[in-house]
């Protein structure tokens, strides 16, 4: 594990040079976005000062991915896109406004940690008024709950019938999600772009290549090395390239990818090439498959390396204000973090809240009815499609959705055919009755029907979701 001192950097005085464009950016922005990237490595050192000191439980640094994830957070709205960061995303939480202290409460595992009040590993984001949803295991699953998210905006355009649907979405809201390099091997990857492409969703999916997945590189993970290359094929899928290490070429994709996305012309994918200069975490050692040659080479690329370099020799700022930004970034890091063990522990004895509703038992004696029966006698089939039918009359939010659900996909066909309606006939009529907007086919993928239905929920919907057979359920169980 490499310190993240910085280095040394001959330096003029601060006042920029005359003439010259850094996409739009004025001084004091250059110098924000620096402050940023500097207070997401401080804090990733504190962690792992804490974790050697037993008093954080695990760190995972974003150590080499800031400039990137700075550059993102910046043209990204917070509270108005939805957001789904993997693990090393800690630059971009604190762009849109999470704050050190509420990061280190996660790595302590403190009652108020807003993530998932101390329940989960830290770096595993969550943030409800920022729009960041308490994440999965983030190599791959967020994908798909990212991909139903936005096909709950899509929902929320089209469906007139839902109250309130205005406040539930933004006309041009944008999905982030972000992986690894070694992520792109999952499948929810693929079945996530896949769909994304097909329904045209406003879905941004930054690749975070580092070169490595823990000690795997990437050349083994992807053919050829080069996962932007591989995804050309998809229609619909505009990408992105930048070196994910230089802050101005990552500003100016960023702004690229997320002005694409927002104007509604489909999924994006950039394909940023950073480093990672500590190892994958602390429960790894890089030294055991990296020659120092190739430590060597990325610790030059390390982006806080090249913003210092950049901000000094285009006189931007000087050694020592640079010099002052870190002490107050670090003064502000070590206030946080003694507040941070200073915070109660959840009590054990809340262990189970947030797995059931906390204010309504199913159970309860007043959920119980007597029969009542009427009509003839008929199959359990009749019955839950005829459910179906009264639900989706009365709550215009319940969607349907899942292999062969629709009568016909092709709605022409719906003149001249009596439809399908699922193997077993549970949907029959569905589509006809509440449009192809609540009952749709999904693809023969099964993580992609339960991830996706994951994702809607987020956003208020409430997806019944159609599994056709249950060999086919082991698929969607992550």
């Amino acid at each position: 594990m490499k310190a993240s001192t910085l280095a040394n950097v001959e330096g003029g005085t601060a006042g920029a040079k005359t003439g010259r464009n850094y996409e739009g950016l004025t001084r004091e922005d250059l110098l924000s976005a620096y402050r940023l990237m500097l207070l997401s490595r401080k804090i990733d050192d504190k962690e792992i000062q804490l974790k050697n000191q037993s008093q954080a439980f695990f760190q995972i640094s974003g150590a080499g991915h800031e400039a990137v994830l700075v550059a993102a957070g910046l043209h990204l709205r917070a509270g108005y896109d939805w957001f789904f960061p993997y693990y090393r995303d800690r630059a971009l939480c604190l762009t849109l406004g999470m704050t050190p202290l509420e990061m280190l409460l996660a790595s302590v595992g403190a009652q108020d940690d807003p993530a998932n009040a101390g329940r989960q590993m830290p770096s595993h984001w969550g943030h409800r008024r920022l729009n960041i949803p308490s994440q999965s295991s983030c190599t791959g699953t967020q994908c798909l709950h990212a991909v139903g998210c936005a096909d709950a905006r899509q929902i929320y355009e089209r469906v007139e019938q839902i109250p309130d649907r205005e406040s539930a979405h933004q006309p041009d809201e944008v999905t982030y999600v972000s992986v690894g390099d070694g992520a792109t091997s999952e499948g929810e990857f693929w079945e996530a772009l896949s769909t994304a492409c097909v329904r045209k969703l406003p879905v941004l999916f930054l690749v975070e290549d580092n070169g490595y997945a823990i000690s795997v590189p990437v050349e083994v993970q992807t053919p050829g090395g080069d996962i932007a290359r591989v995804v050309e094929g998809f229609v619909g899928l505009t990408i992105f390239r930048c070196d994910g290490t230089d802050y101005l070429s990552s500003y100016r994709t960023m702004a690229e990818a997320v002005t694409h996305a927002r104007a509604g012309d489909g999924p994006v994918l950039v394909h940023a090439s950073v480093v990672r200069p500590y190892s994958h975490s602390l429960s790894d050692d890089e030294r055991l498959y990296k020659t120092p040659a190739e430590r060597e080479s990325e610790a030059r690329r390390d982006p806080l390396v090249r913003m210092r370099q950049f901000l000094t020799r285009e006189e931007l700022a000087s050694d020592e204000e640079l010099a002052s930004i870190a002490k107050a970034v670090e003064q502000e890091v070590n206030e946080a973090a003694d507040a941070a063990l200073k915070a109660a522990k959840p009590d054990p004895a809340t262990a189970a809240h947030f797995v059931f509703s906390p204010d309504i038992d199913p159970g309860a004696a007043e959920f119980a009815r007597e029969p009542a029966a009427e009509g003839n006698p008929d199959t359990m089939v009749a019955a839950i499609n005829r459910t179906l039918k009264d639900e989706m009359g009365r709550n215009p939010r319940i969607v349907v959705f899942g292999e062969d659900v629709a009568d016909a996909t092709r709605e022409e066909a719906l003149d001249t055919v009596t439809g399908k309606g699922g193997v077993f006939k549970v949907t029959h009529g569905l589509q006809r009755l509440y449009g192809s907007d609540r009952v749709f086919n999904s693809p023969l993928a099964e993580a992609n029907i339960v991830g996706r239905a994951v994702g809607m929920a987020l956003r208020g919907l409430k997806p019944v979701v159609e599994i056709q057979f249950f060999d086919y359920i082991w698929p969607a169980f992550m």
